[in-house]
């Protein structure tokens, strides 16, 4: 007899091999059994496998209730919390009304103990049953996760297990955090914001009332030189009474006030002058006070004059901005919310004044000095703090004004009164309107910090179309010339409207025809705003909407006209300040906005093209003529004839006027006046003296051939009688860089009559101008009063006209009067300035330079004369001076006088009661061209040159409750000033690229693609990063402005797993697997800090594994330790594995037929986990649960237990059954869940598998207590008990007792009887038609077939008549008994007749149902070979 042995030593099943070809150490089944492969003596030695235990404790004393007291739970994920040695798992019950609860369960593995962390009673979680937690993560106490059927979720686990055990460790609670039952905005991985914006109100004034920010008060008419030495103000110090002001006024105590005063000459030139003082006495209905001077402007005219009193006060702040304010939510758990909507621009603008010398808008600076933000929403007691935050318009920055503490109370207003920020926001945040977490998310990852999501539900189901109303108003501005906040008008806007769901989710901008609406330009001096409709359905799923507004046109800018001048060709040149000459460009367009001198609109026909801009004066302006003389002339009848381009006159010759004779010629121009007639100014072509003697006067005759007929308007010139005397102006052509040239830019534009009538007429028409040349004071309070006897005073004033020239005594001063064309004006000396020894006067700078004053009255010299409110009189022309000077000699101080006698043009008509000043104007150009603006000059717009294509709309309300629509919605938007004469601005000071207002601070748009819910099957998402050494955690921010996704080939069907694998991401998809480069460029600083990290290597590169396998759709498959990854891949019928080497077909490792077959037939979950203890992943497929070890490369053992869910943790592998958790460490060996099962492997005996053999013993080395089965391709037998012989157990094989169950028909041991002639079912005997077979006998089982084949078990046999051919049974057989002609067969008893089994191989199945440790070493068997 030979002698078979089989060892373990593979330590795997092989399913996939014939019988005959299985190696010798492998085995073809195995159930509850592990195999040693370690290095000790028991290598290769096959042991029941440990049972589980319940994990139950409550306390120290209180185990939980059966399935803790819930119904029907069953978990539907589990994860393992290394460092805190911790297990987490999820239950889902039965969902059936009150008892259906959502539960997570923590196991604190030093203790034992068992607590809930959440306990949902609410339907907030809503756990399923059939919603498998498909990714899970824990992160810095954070535990995250989703399970693809509703929002993604995060708890932070120690305040959630406090809020669940408040009450007491029981299931019957909901769980309780910041201070009630918690909500889904809790538990959501997406945070909710704020969607109101805070209330602003802005203060020019830190103190409030009249005389105060931008509201003065006016004071009586006050002369701040009386009393003072001549051209001297009042000394510092002195106290002045003001006695009546326009407001009262409220102050404390004693404050500093400045008053200011402003003079506006004829010729629009403008003085200011200032006093600043400390007001006391303060009367006690604040409409008087003393004021004591502190500062006072030197050159303050000697006369009464309005001032306009404001409280000194600091600075105002973001004086160059426009700031917009907003808020965020800092939750308590780190993370922060999007801004709310940001306020409107915190802008007090103020008078306006923008004069062209200075080059810009005064009433747009931003005077604020106080900003006051209220009624900011509050949230729940889950967010701890709220940072203000402040946005510049010239930034992206938002910087962090203050964080608030929540602790103390909710905030309710913040005062800002500086400009000093905290910290700045990264400016991406700015991009930030909503966090774009998907919905829903089948996959989960950490990777480098951050939450990645893949196969993700995002957007939602919208309506096609939306229907918006949009309407303006046009209100009346109510504060001229104060700017109000107001939409630019000449513009066409686009209002649109996103929904918003319950986390601040929003669409794009939805809109439709009838939300456009056009503000006319009629509408420039109103303050326009706009409200909205919603008239549409809105979608079920909305909470909120909200409106923007789209405007497209580029910037536009404010120019202030300097002056005009007449281009000659029909058209006209405009002079601006050189500082806005960036602001116009030939053929662009500017917009006449308001008259000129006036706060009246220009809205119709007041666009002009520009034609050309020169940085410097155009020859034409800059050559001007220039008055080289003066002089009568006499014409002779029909000298002049209208129509006719040649004239004649006498005038002076070259002794009487040198400049006149000898400069009329081709490069002159001349000009005749008479009276108040005044001809047009005519260029000469040709012409001169010619040389004929005149007579007089008149010496010299001219002619000439003017360039031009005369003209119509001058045809008075035609009605002269012979020999008229009138006027004649000689003018040349002269190169004048006059000081208007300097700082100016000029721009040619075409005349209309629209800008006839806005601003030639204004501006008193285009013709003579005098300017200013210099001034002679003549104080108003020496007039008509004569010196006094030892005035000490020096001084210009009148004298008498009538008083004779060297006279003794003086006469009384006295004024140029009416109709008199005479005066006389000297200059007084003190005696005291006499020099003793000669008499006479003696020089001093200060005489000097009232005598160089007085000496400037010449002949020709044109003069005006000022009044004491500064108002200028006519122009006249001096004809006469006389100069002398008289002394008054005595015992009284003596005087010195020195004189003009002056004779003017014409009589003194101005009608002043006195005259303050004399100003010596020069005529700049008499036909002239130009006009000096005024300080309300025109304003010119420009027109946008382009429309900037985007489609952008800008945030214009906060979220509007869905509740809302339908009804009309005003809309706090505006995007520019209006002042209420037509002019509109949007920037600071209408400097060139100032700072603007612009159309406020988040943008949305419209989608060309239809916006509907759609899945991201193949995509992949990402958070912002998590650090808790800094506190930073933005896992709630998922920017959609950033590159934050990530697409795999959609050919491969969608993720269904992520998993973090060193620095890499895998991503298993249905049909393919790929490595994704991950997280390269976090780099971390030793504070904690991160680097800023490109977000395109967040998620990188994406390399496919090679194998066309994925994991089908079985997330819940995947189980991983150290780099090894394992998992089902149902639609290939296999199992994989990744590791460093790529992925293996581990299912094809002698098991690929075995998991085929499983994999087709079986549905539901297939639940993968990691036995590290074991060191083997188990795979649960259908009822059957399969283990493969690595040690052995192989498949070790089925086991007899399907869990929900396992996890291993510190060398100890957890089980979950029923919700409940189990730990694999009983040493009740093959005890699952309280139920006991067998352990069991299957080796076989296939040496010489050609041959037939007769299996005749068994014998195993190991301990006692295993039976077996044994089965060839021929016979079964088995050894039920064995003989223990030295180290082995030992028996023969006998066959296995026959029954119905497994008779074998072809087996020898089974053989015919015949076919029933009769049974006789009194005495129970069978009589067969025929002979009895000669091998029946007592013992034996009688089995029958009845026609239609069905085999049936009868009875044994107690006796054999082969004389009757009959045998009797023992008892009466089961129904139906046995009828005449089934054929009846018996079979012998194997166990008894075997003398072992005959077969080519032979499988034997070893079994131990102890629950005791079992080993089992090798199995034997001795044989023969047959010969059959």
């Amino acid at each position: 007899m030979a002698k078979l042995q089989h060892t373990f030593l593979q330590g795997k099943m092989n399913k996939d091999l014939d019988e005959r070809l299985v190696p010798n150490g492998q085995y073809r089944d195995a159930s509850n059994v592990q195999v040693s492969t370690s290095e000790g003596s028991d290598v290769g030695s096959v042991e029941n496998i440990l049972g589980n235990t319940k994990q139950n404790k409550k306390d120290a004393t209180t185990n939980w209730d059966p399935f803790f007291g819930l119904l029907s739970p069953k978990c539907i994920g589990a994860i393992k919390d290394s460092q805190n040695e911790k297990i987490y798992w999820f239950l889902a019950t039965d969902p059936e009304g009150a008892a259906y609860k959502s539960v997570i369960l923590e196991f604190d593995q030093i203790t034992g103990f068992i607590a809930p962390v959440l306990v949902d009673l609410n339907n907030v979680i809503n756990f399923t049953q059939d919603s498998l937690i498909t990714g899970v993560n824990i992160l810095g106490g954070q535990l995250y996760f989703t399970d693809n059927n509703s929002e993604p979720k995060v708890i932070n686990i120690a305040r959630f297990k406090a809020g669940s055990i408040q009450a007491g460790v029981t299931m019957a609670t909901q769980t309780q955090v910041y201070n009630g039952p918690f909500e889904l905005a809790d538990v959501t991985v997406i945070v909710k914001s704020p969607s109101k914006a805070a209330t602003i109100a802005v203060d020019p004034s830190l103190v409030g009332g009249n005389a105060t920010g931008i509201t003065p008060v006016t004071t009586t008419q006050i002369n701040f030189n009386a009393g003072a030495p001549l051209f001297e103000s009042l000394a510092v110090g002195t106290t002045v009474n003001i006695s009546a002001l326009s407001a009262p006024i409220i102050f404390d105590a004693a404050v500093t006030v400045r008053l200011t005063a402003t003079v506006i000459n004829s010729d629009n030139s403008i003085e200011t002058y200032e006093v600043v003082g400390r007001l006391t006495n303060i009367a006690a209905n604040g409409l008087s006070c003393d004021i004591t001077i502190i500062t006072i402007s030197s050159d303050i005219p000697s006369s009464f004059l309005e001032w306009s009193m404001l409280l000194i006060e600091e600075e105002p702040i973001f004086k160059n901005d426009f700031p917009r304010f907003s808020y965020r939510w800092q939750y308590a758990d780190g993370e922060y919310s999007t801004y709310a909507p940001f306020t409107e621009a915190a802008f007090v603008a103020g008078k306006f004044e923008y004069l062209s010398s200075d080059g810009y808008n005064q009433g747009m600076n931003n005077v604020t000095r106080k900003i006051t933000l209220s009624a900011f929403q509050m949230p729940r007691a889950n967010v701890k703090a709220i940072d203000i935050l402040y946005k510049g318009v010239s930034s992206n920055n938002v910087y962090v004004v203050e964080t608030i503490d929540l602790s103390a109370g909710a905030l309710t207003t913040f005062v800002i009164t500086t400009e000093l920020l905290g910290r700045v926001i990264e400016s991406v945040q700015l991009l930030r309107p909503w966090d774009n977490v998907p919905r829903k998310a089948k996959a989960q990852e950490i990777i480098g910090n951050r939450v990645v999501y893949g196969n993700y539900l995002q957007n939602y189901p919208t309506n096609k179309s939306v229907s918006i109303t949009a309407t303006q108003t046009n209100a009346t501005h109510t504060n001229i010339p104060y700017a109000l906040q107001s939409i630019k008008s000449d513009r066409t806007y686009q209002i649109g409207v996103t929904f918003i769901d319950s986390f601040n989710r929003e669409t794009p901008v939805f809109t439709n025809k009838t939300a456009s609406s056009e503000v006319f330009i009629s509408s420039s001096y109103k303050q326009n705003s706009f409200s909205a409709q919603l008239t549409s359905t809105t979608p079920s799923w909305a909470t909120a909407y909200k409106y923007y507004i789209k405007e497209p046109s580029s910037e536009y800018y404010n120019i202030a006209l300097d002056r005009v001048y007449d281009a000659r060709d029909g058209n006209i040149w405009l002079s601006f300040p050189s500082s806005e000459v960036n602001k116009i460009r030939q053929d662009s367009y500017i917009i006449l906005k308001k008259q000129h001198n006036t706060n009246v609109p220009v809205t119709m026909n007041n666009r002009y093209k520009v034609l050309d801009v020169s940085r410097e004066a155009p020859d034409y302006i800059k050559r001007v003529p220039k008055v080289v003389a003066r002089v009568l002339i006499k014409v002779p009848l029909d000298s002049f004839i209208v129509g006719s381009n040649q004239i004649t006159f006498d005038g002076p010759n070259a002794v009487d006027n040198d400049p006149f004779h000898s400069l009329f010629n081709n490069n002159s121009s001349i000009q005749f006046i008479s009276g108040v007639l005044i001809s047009k100014e005519y260029k000469i072509s040709n012409g001169g003296p010619n040389g004929l003697s005149g007579t007089g006067n008149y010496s010299s005759p001219y002619s000439a051939v003017l360039d031009q007929p005369l003209s119509n308007d001058d045809s008075w010139l035609d009605t002269l009688t012979d020999d008229t005397v009138i006027t004649a102006v000689l003018y040349n052509l002269e190169d004048n860089n006059l000081p208007e040239f300097q700082g100016r830019f000029f721009a040619k534009i075409n005349n209309n009559p629209t800008f006839t009538e806005n601003v030639i007429i204004p501006l008193g028409g285009i013709g003579p101008e005098q300017v200013v040349v210099d001034k002679i004071l003549t104080p108003a309070a020496i007039a008509n009063t004569g010196w006094a006897n030892g005035d000490t005073r020096a001084g210009a004033g009148w004298t008498d006209p009538n008083s004779p020239i060297y006279v003794a005594t003086p006469s009384l001063l006295q004024a140029p009067v009416a109709s008199s064309a005479d005066f006389i004006l000297g200059f007084v000396a003190p005696a005291e300035r006499l020099d003793p020894n000669t008499g006479f006067y003696v020089s001093t700078p200060e005489g000097e330079a009232l005598i160089d004053q007085i000496k400037k009255l010449q002949i020709n010299a044109k003069i005006r004369f000022v009044s004491p409110t500064n108002e200028v009189g006519l122009v006249y022309t001096i004809v006469n001076v006389v100069t002398g000077s008289y002394a008054r000699q005595g015992s009284t101080p003596q005087y010195f006088t020195n004189t003009r006698a002056v004779t003017l043009n014409a009589p003194w008509t101005d009608g002043f009661s006195s005259v303050i000043a004399i100003q010596i104007v020069e005529d700049v150009q008499v036909v002239g061209n130009t006009r000096i603006s005024s300080a309300n000059p025109a304003i010119f717009e420009t027109e946008p040159t382009d429309q900037a294509d985007l489609d952008i709309y800008y945030e214009a309300s906060d979220a509007i409750p869905i509740g809302d629509a339908g009804n009309v919605n005003s809309l706090s938007w505006w995007n520019s000033y209006s002042f209420g004469q037509g002019v509109e601005s949007d920037r600071i000071r209408d400097d060139y690229n100032a700072p603007r207002i612009g159309n406020g601070v988040r943008v949305s748009s419209t989608l060309e693609k239809p916006y509907e819910e759609e899945r991201q099957g193949s995509s992949m998402i990402f958070s912002g990063i998590f650090n808790s050494i800094s506190g930073v955690n933005n896992t709630n921010q998922f920017l959609i402005a950033e590159n934050i996704t990530k697409d795999l080939n959609p050919t491969y069907g969608t993720i269904q797993k992520l998993h973090a694998r060193d620095t890499d991401l895998i991503a298993l998809c249905e049909d393919k697997c790929f490595k994704i480069l991950a997280n390269k460029d976090a780099l971390y600083n030793a504070d904690g800090s991160t680097n800023v990290t490109a977000n395109s290597n967040v998620l990188g590169q994406t390399i496919p594994f090679v194998g066309e396998y994925g994991i089908s759709k079985n997330p819940e498959s995947f189980a991983s330790f150290g780099f090894r990854s394992y998992f089902v891949d149902k639609a290939r019928g296999t199992v994989l594995r990744l590791s460093r080497d790529g992925l293996t077909d581990i299912g094809g490792k002698d098991m690929s037929f075995y998991f085929q077959d499983k994999l087709r037939t079986s549905t539901g979950a297939f639940v993968g986990s990691y036995d590290t203890d074991a060191s083997s992943y188990n795979v649960a497929i259908g009822t059957s649960n399969t283990s493969f070890k690595e040690s052995v490369d192989g498949w070790n053992t089925t086991l007899s237990y399907v869990p929900e869910a396992g996890v291993s943790l510190n060398n100890e592998y957890y089980t979950f059954k029923n919700g409940e958790l189990y730990e694999h460490s009983n040493q009740t060996r093959s005890n699952f869940y309280g139920t006991q099962f067998n352990s069991t492997v299957t080796p076989i005996f296939n040496d010489a598998p050609t041959s037939i053999k007769n299996f005749k013993t068994l014998s195993y080395e190991g301990d006692e207590g295993w039976t077996a089965d044994v089965t060839t391709n021929m016979q079964d037998g088995e050894v039920t008990s064995w003989k223990k012989k030295e180290s082995l157990y030992f028996n023969f094989i006998k066959g296995k007792a026959t029954t119905l169950a497994n008779i074998d028909t072809e087996e020898f041991s089974v053989q015919g009887i015949g076919n029933v002639l009769s049974f006789n079912t009194v005495s129970n005997i069978i009589t067969i038609n025929g002979e009895v077979n000669v091998s029946l006998q007592a013992g034996d089982t009688v089995y029958s077939t009845n026609t239609g084949g069905v085999l049936r078990l009868i009875q044994t046999v107690e006796s054999v008549d082969r004389d009757s051919n009959s045998f009797r049974l023992n008892g009466a057989p089961p129904a139906p008994i046995p009828l005449a002609g089934d054929f009846m067969l018996f079979a012998k008893d194997t166990e008894v007749n075997t003398s072992g089994l005959l077969g080519y191989q032979a499988t034997v199945k070893m079994t131990t149902t102890s629950s005791a440790k079992k080993e089992l070493f090798a199995v034997n068997s001795e044989i023969f070979i047959s010969s059959e």
